[in-house]
């Protein structure tokens, strides 16, 4: 018998766990398909069942994460100068009572749409000077504190919130929701990155309202992670239990194998592969969330998440590739 080279194998187990997956249908829910695969593992190994001891890290508290921005008022809201330039309205509205219960949203396009006004009035020759030494002040003010305002829409506002306070899996196909939020993100990063071009952050606010697929997806990202490195540590804790080798009884590997082809390839595999892929097209958009130790401590991790859970794929089927190496397996049959 003629056993071909494995020295590329890893590339070919992951050709074969994509063309799997392109035709693997996922049923159940993604808890159980994981809790399957360990239970049916650990049959074969005739071993106890490993537990893992993880606790998810929650979104923290709103009241955790605000950051309080000093007010600055301009006490000029009566000048004709100012009603010229069209900023007396605006002023007016933000001292309304709605104004003042404005939402983390609708207080970003404020301070925008403020830093325009500031821009249009100083553009007028007619103004004092003493008045555009004012202003001038004010304008710097706003534009240092801005980066504050964006930290708390992005953490504190109810949409951005509920966008991603989760502790439940990713229900798969769900690809027209995770494409609407990608497209909420990329308005919203618009509006961030270069606020006096780009178009009021409410426009996209009910959408991030409506769904929490940010949340979803850290939260299953970080539990599949948990879950394959159980299931890794199993395999490689009781490995010595699974023998192969002629005139061996392989019977073990067997199952082994049957188990490998119908829950990973056939359940897992494909629920990790649409986890990866709705987190790719979320990719551009998440920059939001990078550390800003300079304002706050926390970061939405949801990026490491992702790190975590590619590190755990790789050593999950590291195992599988050694143990197909050690009985002379061809992947594929």
């Amino acid at each position: 018998m003629n056993v071909r080279p494995l020295s590329n194998l890893p590339r070919r187990l992951i050709l074969f766990f994509l063309t799997m997956a392109l035709s693997g249908c996922f049923n159940g829910s993604p808890g159980d398909i994981f809790d399957d695969y360990q239970t049916k593992i650990a049959r074969v190994q005739d071993a106890d069942e490993l537990e893992d001891s993880w606790k998810f890290e929650s979104l923290p508290r709103k009241r955790e994460l605000f950051i309080e921005v000093p007010s600055l008022s301009i006490g000029l809201i009566d000048s004709y100068q100012l009603r010229q330039c069209g900023l007396f309205n605006l002023i007016a509205e933000r001292n309304s009572v709605l104004g003042k219960v404005a939402d983390e949203f609708r207080n970003y396009d404020y301070q925008v749409a403020l830093i325009k006004g500031i821009g249009k009035c100083l553009s007028v020759n007619e103004l004092d000077i003493s008045i555009v030494e004012l202003l001038k002040d004010i304008e710097q003010q706003k534009l240092t504190q801005l980066p504050l305002h964006k930290w708390n829409l992005i953490y504190t506002s109810e949409a951005m919130q509920s966008q991603m306070r989760s502790s439940q899996w990713l229900r798969a196909d769900i690809g027209d929701q995770v494409r609407q939020t990608s497209d909420a993100l990329k308005h919203i990063n618009k509006a961030l990155d270069a606020p006096l071009v780009s178009g009021k952050t409410t426009e996209v606010q009910e959408v991030l309202e409506k769904s929490s697929t940010l949340g979803d997806l850290y939260y299953s990202l970080a539990r599949a992670s948990v879950e394959l490195d159980t299931i890794t540590q199993q395999l490689t804790t009781f490995d010595a239990n699974i023998i192969c080798g002629k005139q061996r009884d392989t019977t073990k590997f067997r199952y082994l194998n049957n188990v490998f082809e119908q829950q990973y390839i056939g359940q897992v595999q494909p629920y990790m592969a649409q986890l990866d892929g709705y987190y790719q097209q979320l990719a551009p958009q998440l920059a939001m969330f990078d550390a800003q130790s300079e304002l706050h401590s926390y970061y939405f991790p949801i990026q490491d998440a992702h790190q975590a859970f590619r590190t755990s794929t790789r050593r999950h089927v590291d195992y599988w590739q050694k143990l197909f190496e050690r009985c002379e397996r061809k992947v594929g049959r």
